[in-house]
């Protein structure tokens, strides 16, 4: 099949050398010239740097390290020049010194104790809240991996660039010297007698678990191997090196975050070769799928889809052609069965998904003969007996009561724990699917419930766009703007309820709404007590931007459902990059399935409020409130993220400084987590899973460490 020109530029990864090729072990000062050679944007260890170190290199990492200076460099400084007799005694000593110091006389009693008082203060008081501010680097900072795992290994990368301080939070937060809201199942819910707002909690929390993600990353080959084993419980697949060599060559972050992979390939290890590479030609035969196969490093693609009918479905094919062309020389011979739709498809139930785990649990196969029970319908038929969505009646679910946030997104995408869901997203809302048998298709968009295989899309994928800064935003609205997808609107559907519908409702909606105060308003008061109850009116006109655009799509013309969405919704025209660009903050909806906007609107240095129940490739890779701010499904948490930001209907007692600090964030993650290098490293250790689990002989494609395969 002829392909088309890619549509974004192909970074050609540069070929893993040879371990065998080495002819001896370099000395260790070449070796780690060779080293600092191909990783020159990786940081060292302050404490470790070598006096072989760039003098760049240290001078970056001394403007960082200073930043937070130690209570003995305080006292030290203060006393240069001064003669051996005055200079001040090193804090250690001070206590061998009190006895006999406070006993000379009143006088340097009472100087004493104010030495005493002023170290106590400041050890106790000043210096946790000056560390914290001043030594907690940014985001993109922190993902470029300014701490290391102790051992003579070299740190992750760090990306070039500015580096910006974060945004101050306040101290009582930073300090964790008022109680915190609680949070459960994913959300917080807020404490209406605190007096501390508690999205700064949710900042504070989710910076934290940022850093530490990134301070635990792998090194080495050898790290990233344990770490695999540790999490996974068996060896990687044969050609990791390869893919470690191209995370290494092309700056990959977070080496250890592809859980999505185990998640959906576990069931799978349950089928022998045998039986998986037969089920795998049974989906290359179903309607609507293209394949890609690998023979000795070449790519071969076949359809059974129309390409007429379908439009963009061979843009499809040949962009996941083009990403596997790029490294299809370390992968071994295997199939890869594609949906050429939006949506996925397959649901198994827990019951046999659970056996199937069993089985590889007990390292046996799951035989082809064995029955599966496919009586069982509905989405509950995937979620484990006790949850909430096979013990609840979902349907009649309404929205949470109480004020909440999300504080964990990738956890509110538990549907089995979360079943109000159900009712409010178009993808899931009336349907009752039939489970079914594992069936090996990947796709481009799933939820959590779907047995399907996740992969990357590419769809309006962008390196890079043009940006205003913050402070050239003029306008604080929230935008959207959009089709009416998500939900096949007619008679018989219930798109009123649907994701995108729902929110273009809000803008004409009529009473009350209640709204948290803005964060710098509480001045000591509890939360509870500065709830304002506001008109929709008023707080739409203020805060919102919203509209479908062109016309009415997917509705039925013959019941008239049509012209019933023309008549209802005040229809708009699309809007341009360049007035887009003017707007400080940009929510982001699921259309029919994923949102392929996301990539752009990161980009454009808004700050991006998202709403979706769909895990994405990168979800294990981004942190939530710190590179955007996570909105629920009911939009019942909306007008309080957006007074917390930019502040009450005045624009007053707002923290814009925060909301530059995330869009920023936000920003440098996309260019620096979502580039195609990044997705080409997803899909390049997809694939070395896959084609473990296709091959005949699986023991045999384990990868086997070797210290020479370190780069």
């Amino acid at each position: 099949m002829s392909l088309r020109h890619p549509v974004f530029p192909h970074a050609t990864p540069s070929p893993p050398s040879s371990p065998h090729q080495s002819p001896s072990p370099l000395p260790a000062n070449a070796a780690q010239e060779k080293h600092r050679a191909q990783l020159a944007s990786y940081r060292r260890d302050p404490s470790k740097v070598s006096p072989r170190s760039s003098p760049r290199r240290e001078s970056r990492l001394r403007i960082v390290w200073n930043a937070g200076r130690r209570l003995s460099g305080v006292l030290e400084e203060g006393t240069e020049g001064d003669d051996g007799k005055n200079k001040r005694r090193p804090l250690r000593f001070l206590p061998f010194q009190l006895r006999s110091k406070l006993l000379d006389s009143p006088r340097k009693i009472r100087l004493w104790l104010y030495v005493v008082a002023v170290i106590s203060i400041w050890l106790l008081v000043i210096r946790p809240v000056v560390v914290g501010w001043d030594t907690t680097p940014a985001a993109s900072q922190r993902s470029a991996g300014l701490q290391r795992k102790k051992g003579n290994v070299s740190p992750l990368f760090t990306r070039k660039g500015k580096v910006a301080e974060r945004a101050l939070l306040p101290p009582v937060v930073a300090m964790r010297t008022t109680p915190d809201h609680k949070v459960e199942r994913g959300l917080l819910q807020v404490d209406m007698e605190s007096q501390v707002h508690p999205i700064y909690q949710l900042i504070r929390d989710s910076r934290e678990q940022w850093d530490a993600k990134v301070a635990r990353q792998s090194r080495t080959l050898k790290e990233a191997v344990e770490e695999y084993k540790r999490r996974y419980k068996q060896a990687p697949p044969k050609g990791f090196d390869k893919w470690w060599s191209y995370v290494v060559d092309n700056e990959v972050p977070l080496p250890d975050e592809y859980d999505r992979i185990h998640h959906d390939l576990l069931p799978f290890r349950a089928l022998s070769p045998a039986d998986l590479n037969k089920r795998i030609e049974r989906a290359a035969n179903l309607p609507d799928t293209y394949t890609l196969r690998v023979k000795s490093g070449s790519v071969r693609t076949s359809a059974t889809y129309n390409s007429e009918a379908i439009w963009g479905a061979d843009f499809r094919l040949e962009d996941q052609a083009e990403l596997l062309r790029s490294i299809s020389r370390w992968i071994g011979d295997m199939s890869v069965v594609y949906s050429v739709h939006d949506t996925a498809s397959s649901v198994v139930s827990w019951d046999h998904r659970r056996e199937l785990i069993e089985h590889v649990e007990e390292g046996e196969y799951f035989s082809e003969t064995d029955e599966i029970d496919l009586t069982f319908r509905g989405w509950p038929a995937a979620c484990p007996p006790q949850s909430r969505l096979r013990t609840s009646r979902f349907a009649h679910l309404s929205s949470t009561p109480t004020k909440s946030f999300i504080s964990s997104h990738s956890s509110l995408m538990d549907i089995c724990d979360h079943p109000e869901l159900v009712p409010l997203h178009g993808t899931l809302s009336g349907k009752v699917p039939a489970v079914g048998d594992l069936t090996p298709i990947f796709v481009l968009s799933k939820t959590n419930l779907h047995s399907d295989i996740l992969g990357i899309p590419t769809e309006q994928w962008v390196e890079d766009t043009p940006a205003l800064s913050w402070g050239k935003k003029n306008d604080s609205r929230l935008l959207w703007r959009g089709s009416n997808t998500g939900v096949w609107h007619s008679g018989q559907t219930t798109w009123r309820s649907s994701h995108r519908t729902r929110y273009v409702y809000i803008d004409g909606e009529y009473g009350g709404v209640e709204v948290l105060p803005a964060p710098k308003s509480l001045r000591g008061q509890m939360v509870g007590n500065e709830v304002r109850e506001l008109t929709w009116e008023e707080v739409n006109e203020h805060y919102l931007d919203v509209g479908f655009v062109s016309g009415p799509i997917q509705c039925d013309k013959e019941d008239g459902t049509c012209e019933q969405l023309q008549e209802e919704f005040n229809w708009l025209e699309r809007i341009k990059p360049e007035q887009e660009n003017r707007y400080k903050y940009i929510l982001d909806v699921d259309g029919n399935a994923w949102s392929a906007r996301f990539k752009r609107l990161l980009s454009s240095g808004s700050l991006i409020l998202k709403s979706t129940v769909m895990p994405e490739w990168w979800t294990d890779r981004i942190q939530p409130w710190v590179h955007y701010v996570p909105v629920q499904l009911d939009y019942s948490d909306l007008y309080d993220v957006l007074a917390f930001f930019r502040g009450d209907m005045n624009d007053r007692a707002g923290e814009d400084a925060l909301a530059a600090d995330i869009a920023s964030a936000g920003k440098q993650w996309s260019s620096t987590h979502w580039r195609k290098e990044d997705m080409t490293a997803y899909v390049f250790r997809l694939y070395l899973e896959w084609a473990r689990l296709v091959a005949p002989r699986r023991s045999i494609m384990d990868f086997v460490y070797d210290e020479s395969m370190e780069v």
